[in-house]
């Protein structure tokens, strides 16, 4: 017995550091060659590889016809070229042609094969070269499996390639991207093999594993160790086997495993020893399991985890259907709450713990049948969930004006505080999702709960860094950062799939597989700030932006509660013409469902710092005062929250009035309208605009006022109490006006004694 335990523990340990299945074979999945532990030297040079192993595949046989088979600017007769089983007929395009084949069911896809004719001259050499391979569940989503990088063509002969995934997924839909001018005989895409599972009398499951041994350079007296791990790395069974290889010979072998407790993510890594104790050969062989749903929780559950105040908690995940969960949350400080459930036929399962005051320290532990899960230094506080761009991604670490915060001084530097954590989901290559996905994205080393120090404060949003703590100085309780932005990505991505007025989205991929799987966990509020790529990329107008961002707005609210905090930022300047997102942003807090706890910030005195390279600081979209930002979030929160602090807003535009010559607005303020100091809004271009154009910054700039024509012209602005009365010579019979619009106004100086400016408007608008 105590061999057996120490040797499961070997195992486990010398296992756990195989992670990678590389990619090779004569059909589909080999098993890379790597000589990581030579015996009695850690730093030997690697041996030559003594085998390679692969698991076979088949290509899918799907039914090709006009249904299933297509590409928008390719005729049906030229695309069966590509999957009539014949290297003999070829598909060429003039231009990029995307062709997408359903497979008629899901398959566990893991390569594919493509066939290259023979070139006709030199140039066609590289023309396959960047051909993309895009895989679906549901057609609605595809991700990048694989790109063809390099052609042979040796001796002008037909090539042969297989490109593997890295790892097997579950797909129906898959697409080809060619480029122009690309000739290709053949495409198949490779299945990944099946296991025999075989249910034994103890209700657990015995797996055959059948792999292929080839170009073998020695003769090998081999012990070959095949583990199979749970879905959260714990090896849970193994089975050796002693085998002869002889050299030159391929070999047949097959590998039993038994006593399996089959969990859907299992992973099957398989090692291979030769005599003097080297590894010829390791790997992971990783499969979905079709057998009883896997005992999990939800990625967003971590060490160091913030859970949401004064609000119900929910705790949940998955688990065999009908089996018990049980779940138990303690206080260190004393006291502890118990809640047993059992899994629904779906097997998924919900225990609810009641609600918390804001502190403490906790610790979690769930367990079912065996598996325990446990996860400490809890606490309870507020949670904001971070979305949109890159403009609220923005590290701490990427700013000139954040470094003091994360440099210790005397041992402790300004970021310390252990009240504040912070998630970041995985954002790079992130491709969303085709429906509502169960658990956010993330990987080893992001999506962990990090304790806000100087070593990880540069990894935070600048934006909610700062909002964080001063919603902790001021109220004394933990906040809990969770940052899903992803850069340029538009508000569709943030939307499901559907109408929101005058707007459609065809998307949603970001809101499913970032928003859907936090429905559960309650929040205090949201903060976004986004919006450059719907101008420049999607052109949207005001209007389409207004009914895209307050149809956001309701959409998360149906979620979690239907006055929840949700506070977004209008676009600063920059070298590119905002100004229709700008007036959609505005518009949209009058549009969503219910105003309260809705707010808009404006940016427009805040500005990218200079770049010499460019010439102007009108080329960086990244303002680094992100601490005026988060200030400008916080008033919101105090106005609708916390309580106390400064105006949240500054003087807000509520109506026109024409009077003769003249146009009068009237704004809602604190106090009379004023203008800010220059030094407030004054980056260097605008200092040069000043000086060169004789500008009066004692009175308000930017506004424009047009007649029927539509044409806007420069008007005078001069200040009565709330209002401002603008006038223009070249406009005798005005009928609008407009703040700040454009791509960089130079001097948008309107305030009142909020400090706070205007926002960008047009009285076009509502």
């Amino acid at each position: 017995m105590l061999r057996k335990c120490f040797l499961k523990r070997f195992f486990s340990v010398v296992l756990s550091l195989v992670f990678m299945l590389g990619v090779c074979s004569e059909c589909c999945f080999a098993l890379s060659i790597t000589n990581i532990f030579k015996k009695n030297s850690a730093a030997a040079e690697p041996l030559p590889p003594a085998m390679k192993m692969y698991a076979k595949c088949e290509a899918v046989t799907a039914e090709i016809n006009k249904k299933t088979l297509s590409a928008a600017n390719a005729k049906f007769e030229s695309l069966q070229a590509l999957y009539d089983g014949s290297a003999d007929t070829v598909f060429e395009n003039g231009d990029t042609t995307e062709v997408i084949l359903d497979l008629g069911k899901i398959h566990m896809l893991g390569g594919i094969r493509i066939t290259l004719p023979k070139y006709k001259e030199t140039a066609e050499k590289s023309r396959c070269i960047g051909t993309g391979f895009y895989v679906s569940a549901d057609k609605k989503e595809f991700r990048k499996a694989a790109e063809l990088s390099e052609v042979d063509f040796s001796d002008n002969s037909a090539e042969v390639k297989e490109l593997m995934f890295g790892g097997a997924g579950e797909y129906r839909y898959v697409k080809a991207v060619l480029p122009s001018g690309a000739r290709i005989a053949q495409i198949e895409w490779l299945e990944y093999p099946e296991w025999v599972y075989t249910k034994n009398v103890n209700g657990k499951y015995d797996m055959k594993l059948r792999l292929y041994a080839y170009d073998i350079q020695k003769n090998i007296n081999a012990r070959i160790v095949a583990a199979i791990y749970n879905p959260d790395g714990i090896l849970k069974c193994f089975s050796v086997l002693k085998e002869d290889f002889d050299a030159g010979a391929e070999k047949e072998v097959e590998l039993a495993v038994t006593g399996i407790n089959r969990e859907n993510g299992d992973s099957c890594r398989v090692m291979i020893w030769d005599e003097d104790g080297t590894p010829s050969l390791n790997g992971t062989l990783v499969y979905r399991d079709s057998g009883a749903a896997a005992f999990t929780l939800p990625k967003v559950f971590a060490d160091n985890m913030v859970l949401q105040a004064d609000k119900p908690l929910l705790i949940w995940g998955n688990a065999p259907a009908g089996v018990s969960v049980n779940v138990l949350l303690e206080n260190l400080r004393g006291g502890s709450v118990a809640k047993e459930v059992k899994a629904d036929k779906d097997s998924s399962w919900t225990a609810e713990l009641g609600s918390f005051s804001a502190g403490g320290e906790y610790r979690l532990t769930v367990s079912c049948g065996g598996e325990k899960k446990e996860y400490s230094n809890l606490t309870f506080g507020d949670i904001w969930l971070c979305i949109g761009q890159s403009n609220i991604e923005y590290y701490m670490y990427c700013g000139k004006d954040t470094t003091k915060y994360l440099k210790s001084k005397d041992g402790k530097a300004e970021s310390d505080n252990h009240n504040i954590r912070f998630l970041n989901l995985l954002n790079k290559g992130i491709e969303g999702a085709g429906a509502p996905l169960e658990d956010i994205p993330v990987l080893a080393g992001v999506g962990e709960w990090n304790v806000m120090d100087a070593a990880s404060a540069g990894y935070c949003s600048a934006i909610g860094y700062y909002f964080a703590q001063k919603v902790n100085a001021a109220n004394d309780i933990p906040v809990g950062l969770i940052c899903a932005a992803v850069g340029d990505t538009e508000i569709a991505r943030w939307l499901p799939e559907g109408s929101y007025g005058s707007f459609e989205s065809k998307d949603g991929g970001l809101f499913y597989n970032r928003i859907s799987p936090l429905s559960k966990l309650q929040i205090r509020g949201i903060l976004m700030y986004q919006g450059e790529a719907d101008q420049y990329r999607t052109h949207l107008s005001a209007v389409q932006y207004r009914d895209a961002m307050s149809g956001m707005v309701d959409l998360c609210r149906g979620i979690w509660d239907d006055e929840l905090p949700f506070y977004w930022a209008q676009l600063t300047r920059y070298n590119k013409d905002e100004s229709d997102v700008r007036e959609g942003q505005r518009l949209a807090q009058y549009h969503v469902k219910n105003q309260k706890n809705t707010g808009v910030i404006s940016l427009l005195d805040i500005y990218g710092e200079y770049r010499g390279e460019t010439g102007s600081s009108r080329a960086d979209i990244h303002p680094h005062q992100k601490e005026i930002a988060a200030e400008r979030f916080f008033r919101y929160a105090c106005r609708d929250i916390y309580g106390g602090g400064k105006p949240a807003s500054g003087p807000v535009y509520k109506e026109m009035k024409v009077v003769g010559d003249s146009i009068e607005l009237t704004f809602d303020t604190t106090g009379d309208l004023t203008v800010m100091p220059v030094e407030q809004y004054a980056d260097l271009t605008a200092k040069r605009y000043i000086k060169k154009n004789n500008i009066d910054t004692g009175i308000p700039q930017e506004f424009e006022i047009a007649g029927a024509d539509g044409k806007y012209k420069k008007a005078k602005a001069s200040i009565n109490g709330n209002k401002i009365i603008l006038k223009s010579d070249a406009v005798s019979k005005p009928v609008s006006a407009r703040y700040a619009w454009g791509a960089y106004p130079e001097m948008p100086n309107l305030t009142d004694a909020s400090g706070l400016p205007v926002l960008t408007f047009t009285t076009d608008g509502e």
